[in-house]
C-alpha cells in the first residue's frame, strides 16, 4: 500500500517535474548554454529511466572489476593496462546486445535482473591519458541519482580523484557512496586504517555519515567469503526497494535542476556585469574619438595659423621689395638698361620676384607642413594605441570554460579581436589610401600610394599653389604691364595697392581652403576608426537588449522551481 502510493505521488510530480524542466531547458535554449542544454535534456530523459549508478574513480582502481564482480557477469574488460576507453552504460535487456552511440560511448544490454531496477555507467579513470575521457565522465555525473566513487583499498589519497570528488558533491550535490576495491590486497590494519581515512577526507568535503564499503571482487568471482558484495548488494536493494529510489531519483534530479539554476544566475549576473563594462567601455571610446577629433582640429588650427603666419612674413618681404622696385630710378635703371642687357629687363625682374616669392614659400612651407602633419599624426596614433591597449586588455580576459555564456564569451572575444585588427591596421602607414580615393581630385596624383602623412603634406602644397601662387602671379603679371605700358607715373599708388591686397586676398583663399580640406580629411579620418568600432557597438548593444528578457525569464524559472521543491519536500 505504501508503495503504491509513493508511485503515484512520484507520477504526479513527475509530471511536474517534467514540465518545470521544458521551461528551464527552454531557458537554456534562449542563453545559448550548449552544456546546459544537454544537461536539462538528460534530465527529461532520466526521469522515466531505472535509478542510474555512475561508477568513477581513477585508472585500474577496479571499477571494470568491481561492476563485474557485482552483477556476476563479465561485462566491462579487466586488463593489465586501461581498457575502460569509451564510457558504457550497463542497462536492462531480454539479450545480450551493445550499441556504439559516439566514438566515446555505447550502451550495453544484459538479462540481469537488477538491472530491471538499475542501470550503471562505467567511465574511464579521473587521471586517464585517454583524450576527452575525463571531461566525458564529468557529463554523466549531474544526470547520476547515486555515485559509487571506487578507490584502490590500498591507496584512497590520491588528488585527482578527490578533485572530481569535489565536482561530484560540491558542484552538484549528489548522494555518493566510497568503495575500497582490492581489499584482498590490503592487510586488515591498512584497510582499516585506510578506510578511516576516506572518512576523514569526505567530512572534510562536508559529506555527513559517509558510507564505505570494502570489496574484493576476486573473491567474490571465486565465490569465497568476506568480499563484501553482500553488502553493497544489500545497500542498493535498500536503497530500490519500496519506491525509495523514486523518491531518491526526483529528488537527485532536483538537486540539478536546481545546481543549474544557480549556475545560470552566477552566469548571468557575470554576463549583465561584463555587459556593463562594455558599455561603459564603448561610451569611452566614443569620448575619447570625440576629444581627439577636437585635439586634432585644433592641431590643424596651430598648423594653419603657422603657415599662414610664415606666408604674411614673406608677403610682407615680397611687398617691400616690391614697393622699392617701383621706385622711379630702379624703373630707369631697368627701362633703359633692357637696351644693353636683357636680364635686367622689368619683365625679368617681375619673373624673378615671382619665382623668389614661390620658391621661399615652397621651402619654408614644406617645412612647417611635414613638421605639423608629424605632429598631427603622432596624436591620432597615440590615440589609436591607447584604445589598441584597452581592447586587448579586454580581449585577454579570461573565460570560464563552465560559464554558461561560454559561446557569448568566445563570440566577444572574437568581436574584440577583429576590431583591434582593424584599429591596428589603421596606424600602417598605408592605411589611410582609402580617404584620399574617396575624393582624388583634392590631392595632387603624386600623394594616391602614401600614408597619412604625405596626404597632409599634399594638401597643404597643393593649397597653397591654388589659393595664392596663380594670384600674386597674376598680379605681378598684370603689374609687369602696366609699367611696360607707360603708364607708372600714373598709377604707381593703384598698383602697389592692388598688389598688396591680391596677397592678402591670396593669403584669405589659402587659410579657407587649407582648413576646409585638412577637417575633411579629418573628420575621414576619424570616421573611419569609429567605424572599425562599430561590431563592438553593435555587438555590446545586441546582448543589452536580450539579457532583460533572460534576466525576467529567470525570475520566473527560479520562483517555478522554489515552489516545487516546497510542494516535493513536504510530500516526501
Amino acid at each position: 500500500m505504501q508503495t503504491q502510493l509513493i508511485n503515484e505521488k512520484f507520477s504526479v510530480y513527475k509530471f511536474k517535474l517534467d514540465n518545470f524542466l521544458k521551461e528551464l531547458h527552454q531557458f537554456t535554449i534562449n542563453s545559448r548554454s550548449d552544456e546546459f542544454q544537454k544537461i536539462v535534456s538528460n534530465l527529461r530523459t532520466n526521469i522515466n529511466e531505472p535509478f542510474l549508478f555512475v561508477v568513477v574513480g581513477e585508472v585500474k582502481a577496479g571499477k571494470s572489476s568491481f561492476i563485474n564482480a557485482l552483477l556476476k557477469a563479465n561485462v566491462c574488460k579487466v586488463d593489465a593496462a586501461p581498457c575502460t576507453d569509451v564510457v558504457q552504460k550497463i542497462e536492462y535487456a531480454s539479450e545480450e546486445k551493445e550499441t556504439t552511440l559516439s566514438e566515446h560511448y555505447k550502451k550495453i544490454g544484459m538479462p540481469i535482473d537488477i538491472l530491471k531496477t538499475i542501470a550503471i555507467v562505467d567511465t574511464p579513470g579521473t587521471n586517464t591519458v585517454i583524450k576527452h575521457h575525463q571531461e566525458i565522465t564529468q557529463k554523466f555525473v549531474p544526470n547520476s541519482d547515486l555515485v559509487l566513487f571506487v578507490f584502490p583499498a590500498k591507496n584512497p589519497h590520491t588528488q585527482s580523484a578527490w578533485e572530481l570528488l569535489d565536482y561530484v558533491s560540491d558542484e552538484w550535490k549528489k548522494n555518493v557512496v566510497f568503495i575500497l576495491q582490492q581489499a584482498d590486497l590490503a592487510r586488515p590494519e591498512e584497510l582499516e586504517t585506510n578506510i578511516s581515512k576516506v572518512k576523514e577526507y569526505a567530512i572534510q568535503r562536508n559529506i555527513t555519515s559517509p558510507i564505505v564499503f570494502a570489496t574484493s571482487a576476486i573473491l567474490e568471482l571465486e565465490g569465497k567469503e568476506n568480499s563484501g558484495f553482500e553488502e553493497v548488494r544489500e545497500f542498493i536493494h535498500n536503497t530500490i526497494t519500496g519506491g525509495n529510489h523514486l523518491k531518491l531519483k526526483l529528488l537527485s534530479n532536483m538537486d540539478t535542476a536546481e545546481q543549474v539554476i544557480k549556475k545560470s544566475k552566477i552566469s548571468l549576473d557575470k554576463h549583465k556585469e561584463q555587459l556593463d563594462k562594455d558599455a561603459e567601455f564603448v561610451e569611452k571610446i566614443k569620448t575619447r574619438l570625440i576629444s581627439g577629433e577636437k585635439h586634432s582640429t585644433f592641431e590643424i588650427k596651430s598648423l594653419v595659423d603657422r603657415l599662414v603666419a610664415n606666408y604674411d612674413r614673406i608677403a610682407n618681404d615680397v611687398k617691400e621689395e616690391f614697393e622699392e622696385g617701383l621706385s622711379v630710378f630702379s624703373l630707369f635703371k631697368r627701362t633703359f638698361g633692357a637696351f644693353f642687357n636683357k636680364d635686367s629687363s622689368i619683365k625679368n625682374w617681375i619673373n624673378d620676384l615671382q619665382n623668389n616669392f614661390e620658391k621661399r614659400l615652397k621651402g619654408t612651407f614644406e617645412e612647417i607642413a611635414d613638421d605639423g602633419a608629424k605632429h598631427f599624426l603622432d596624436g591620432i596614433r597615440q590615440l589609436l594605441q591607447n584604445l589598441i591597449d584597452e581592447l586587448g586588455h579586454n580581449e585577454r580576459q579570461r573565460i570560464d570554460k563552465e560559464e554558461l555564456y561560454l559561446k557569448i564569451g568566445e563570440e566577444r572575444g572574437k568581436v574584440i579581436h577583429d576590431v583591434k585588427l582593424k584599429v591596428t591596421d589603421l596606424l600602417s602607414n598605408d592605411s589611410f589610401t582609402e580617404f584620399m580615393n574617396s575624393n582624388p581630385a583634392s590631392l595632387a596624383p603624386t600623394a594616391m600610394g602614401g600614408g597619412l602623412l604625405a596626404i597632409i603634406g599634399t594638401i597643404i602644397l597643393s593649397t597653397t599653389q591654388v589659393a595664392f601662387l596663380d594670384i600674386t602671379g597674376g598680379i605681378l603679371t598684370g603689374a609687369g604691364l602696366l609699367i611696360a605700358g607707360g603708364v607708372l607715373l600714373f598709377k604707381k599708388g593703384k598698383i602697389i595697392k592692388q598688389f598688396k591686397h591680391g596677397l592678402d586676398a591670396g593669403k584669405g583663399k589659402f587659410e579657407t581652403e587649407l582648413t576646409e580640406k585638412l577637417n575633411g580629411k579629418l573628420n575621414l579620418i576619424y570616421k573611419d576608426i569609429n567605424r572599425s568600432f562599430i561590431p563592438f557597438y553593435e555587438f555590446t548593444e545586441k546582448e543589452r537588449e536580450k539579457i532583460i528578457p533572460l534576466l525576467e525569464e529567470f525570475d520566473k524559472i527560479n520562483q517555478h522551481y522554489l515552489k516545487l521543491k516546497s510542494e516535493i519536500t513536504a510530500e516526501f
